[in-house]
């Protein structure tokens, strides 16, 4: 059994594929944990590994003995003590799990070990997104309830795993017993205290279009936090973060991850005390947040997924991608080739009609693309985007068919249609305001901060949600919509709901995203068709919690090739590129002016789900002959890209050359029969120079037949232009490429490219 206790030395331990994490129980009923590591097999007693600084010093810890301790009794320091949950007010004086208040204004939380069961099973969690088991996966959960010692409050701890993979997901439900309500001002999803080893620490920041860059620094005294406070898991940082040893590298080193699934705000932090240990905490993030529990009541935490590796980031990502991949990511699109998609908005913007919409639909027919999204501006009265959001009919100077006419001739050109909405928010100059201004989020007596001329539609209510699910499922019912486009397009401000009362105004933020959570819930069930993808001004709400509900979420704004491959290769430390939503664009890139070759934007798409965001009839023939064949090479790996794993060869963050950033990778299918390797050089390199690159995954007893694609340059009198080339490169064996290399020469110019597929014979 993945898990066990074993009853004399009330040890608990969870086994994962490869590693072990153990706690046990104390005298008094006092939870302290143990280990958390490599996988150990032998099934010896762990006990010996508390930690005997925890008792009495009062030269360094704050002296407290409980109420059960005799007299001589070594004194109990929770602050020194690794826990598995600590309570606030109670010696702990590091980050807690939780912290609250009773009737009687105390806030005092001692946290025993009251009982625990052993399930077969994932644990649920109502209303909140979760890890799954699929069918023939067996998993197992670890209950264990802990009381307080004086008052009838419980917190119920889940643990599962899932044979076949490393992850351990946590989460805790607060149970109310005590006969009166309980103010939770703090309920974490985990802590998980680590010995402290020389440890770095990679979190993720950004702004919008550079959302997740990779920051690596080693950890220091005190708390390193990332935290939202917008309502949604923002472009600044992500809820997750990794914890590694100095010297760790892609394929060496001990690593620990920690992911929230959730979409509102959290607090994800690495805490390290003046006794060398490490706090890693996870959870809603306090700020902002306070639940009133009534007597009877249960609350849930979103769950926490962690995760360990002794083999380096390498295997700590494909980890987290697997798990994402098939037990998160939910219906039809989790294993169903998605169609290759041409997106309206940097085509037309606002400025189209339903002509303009099947003109760009027939030109992207022509390099492969199966799927039309009408983007933003088809509803109400929309020209711009100051008014119309909430009214969520078709614009009939625009549409004069309707959706239903526009789908026709679309259909009829042997592709999709899908279609944007934002459901979230609504324009103060629309139908919808004028009938129902009470839907709008605005503190009384103030005056609304709006954000794209908009403000936000409370999701806490139910007759809210109705409304526009309504006017959605409308849309989706009576035209043969295929996707759908959920954006998101500003921060929560002025939290407070007209349907709660003023004690709990704190809870706001929370039934705002299980009020979102409820109405993605309803489009999945009742459209199991369709592909939905999220996008919050591009990659503002990329996180766990939203893959349970779309497989793919808009990974940035950004669409340049040269900051997407920092942006992808950031987000690729957790999550797969099946959830990347990653087009080919223009060139110049209307973000950053950058030009860049078909091939290299190319490459950079099929680092994420590939499509296009662009003007075919802008396009030259030569361009569109060489989409055509990006995308009919990614269709022919998709399920190598997609499904297979993902090795980063080299870091654009770090200098590869001295003339040069170079960004490569490579996918390796689950059978190591194919791979593709992909290449981009980000700066110009003075002269052509060569460059060895040693590939990771293939089989090294297996024969490889190797194909490139590359891009070459015209002389001066053709205007130095870019084209995509070809060459057979030859045979040779997996143990040759993995520990020799490839050996590729560089070329002059910036964003040039190489891609080289790779079959087995």
């Amino acid at each position: 059994m993945p898990i066990s206790f074993q009853e004399k030395s009330k040890v608990f331990t969870i086994h994962t594929e490869n590693s072990t994490y153990a706690f046990m129980i104390e005298r008094l009923g006092l939870v302290t944990h143990l280990y958390y590591g490599e996988r150990i097999y032998d099934e010896s007693d762990l006990s010996y590994l508390t930690n005997a600084a925890a008792v009495g010093r009062p030269a360094l810890y704050p002296e407290i003995t409980y109420p059960e301790f005799e007299a001589g009794d070594a004194k109990y320091c929770p602050h020194a003590r690794l826990q598995e949950y600590s309570g606030f007010g109670n010696g702990d004086y590091r980050t807690t799990s939780l912290q609250g208040r009773f009737a009687d204004g105390s806030q005092t939380i001692d946290l025993r070990y009251h009982s625990h069961k052993i399930v077969e099973g994932a644990a649920s969690l109502p209303g909140l997104p979760c890890v799954y088991a699929n069918e023939g996966e067996k998993a197992h959960t670890l209950v264990l309830t802990l009381k307080d010692a004086a008052q009838e409050l419980y917190a119920e701890l889940y643990y599962t795993v899932i044979d076949g993979h490393d992850e351990l997901m946590r989460s805790a439900r607060i149970v109310n017993k005590t006969g009166a309500p309980f103010m939770i001002d703090s309920a974490l999803s985990a802590i998980v205290d680590i010995r402290k080893k020389d440890f770095d620490v990679i979190t993720f920041y950004g702004r919008q279009d550079s959302e997740r860059f990779v920051d690596r620094s080693p950890i220091r005294h005190g708390k390193i936090s990332c935290e939202s406070t917008a309502g949604l898991t923002s472009h600044f940082s992500n809820n997750s973060l990794i914890l590694c040893e100095h010297t760790a590298t892609e394929d060496s080193g001990e690593c620990y991850g920690a992911v929230l699934v959730y979409s509102g705000n959290y607090t994800v932090s690495a805490e390290l005390d003046h006794a060398e240990r490490v706090r890693l905490a996870l959870g809603i993030n306090p700020a902002g947040f306070c639940w009133k529990l009534e007597d009877g009541e249960a609350f849930d935490t979103p769950q926490a997924i962690l995760s360990y590796s002794n083999k380096g980031l390498g295997q700590l990502s494909r980890g987290f991608h697997n798990l994402i991949r098939y037990n998160i990511c939910r219906g039809k699109w989790k294993d169903a080739r998605r169609p290759v998609l041409i997106n309206s908005w940097e085509a037309a913007v606002f400025d189209f009609d339903e002509d303009k919409l099947v003109e760009i639909a027939r030109g992207a027919k022509e390099f492969g693309v199966e799927l039309l999204v009408m983007d933003d501006g088809w509803f109400g009265n929309r020209t711009w985007d100051d008014s119309s959001v909430g009214d969520w009919t078709p614009n009939k100077n625009k549409l004069p068919g309707g959706i239903t006419g526009l789908c026709k001739r679309i259909n009829d050109l042997g592709m999709d249609l899908g279609i944007w909405f934002e459901p979230e928010t609504i324009s103060e100059n629309s139908d919808l305001y004028r009938a129902h201004p009470d839907y709008s989020v605005q503190v009384p007596g103030r005056a609304p901060t709006r954000g794209r001329w908009e403000l936000l539609l409370d999701m806490t209510r139910k007759e809210v949600r109705d409304n526009i699910y309504n006017q959605v499922a409308k849309v989706l019912t009576d035209s043969p919509i295929a996707y759908v486009k959920w954006d998101m397009n500003r921060y929560i401000t002025d939290a407070y709901s007209l349907a709660l009362a003023s004690d709990q105004q704190g809870e706001f933020y929370h039934r705002y995203v299980l009020g979102v959570y409820e109405f993605m819930e309803r489009l999945h069930q009742n459209f199991p068709h369709v592909l939905l993808e999220n996008c919050s001004s591009g990659g503002g709400r990329y996180d766990v919690g939203m893959m349970y509900y779309s497989p793919q979420i808009w990974c940035s704004d950004n669409t340049c090739p040269t900051h997407r491959m920092k942006i992808q290769y950031g987000s690729s430390l957790i999550y797969p590129v099946s959830t990347m939503g990653s087009h080919v664009a223009f060139s110049p890139n209307i973000n950053t002016f950058h030009d860049a070759s078909v091939l290299t934007r190319s490459i950079s798409a099929m680092a994420g789900t590939f499509g296009f965001e662009l003007d075919p009839a802008h396009e030259s023939e030569q361009s569109k002959k060489e989409m055509l064949l990006a995308t009919n090479l990614y269709k022919k790996h998709y399920f190598t890209i997609n499904h297979g794993d993902y090795y980063r060869l080299v870091s654009p963050y770090e200098q590869a050359v001295p003339t040069s950033r170079i960004s490569a990778w490579q996918f390796v299918s689950k059978n190591q029969e194919s791979a593709l390797f992909s290449l981009v050089q980000l700066d110009n390199v003075n002269d052509s120079a060569d460059f060895f690159v040693k590939l990771k995954g293939l089989d090294s007893r297996k024969t490889y037949k190797l194909h490139r694609y590359f891009d070459s340059r015209n002389g001066k009198e053709q205007g130095f232009t870019t084209y995509l080339d070809e060459a057979e490169l030859g045979i040779f064996s997996g143990e040759v490429l993995m520990k020799a290399g490839l050996h590729l020469q560089l070329l002059r110019g910036d964003n040039m490219s190489t891609l080289i597929e790779l079959e087995a014979l």
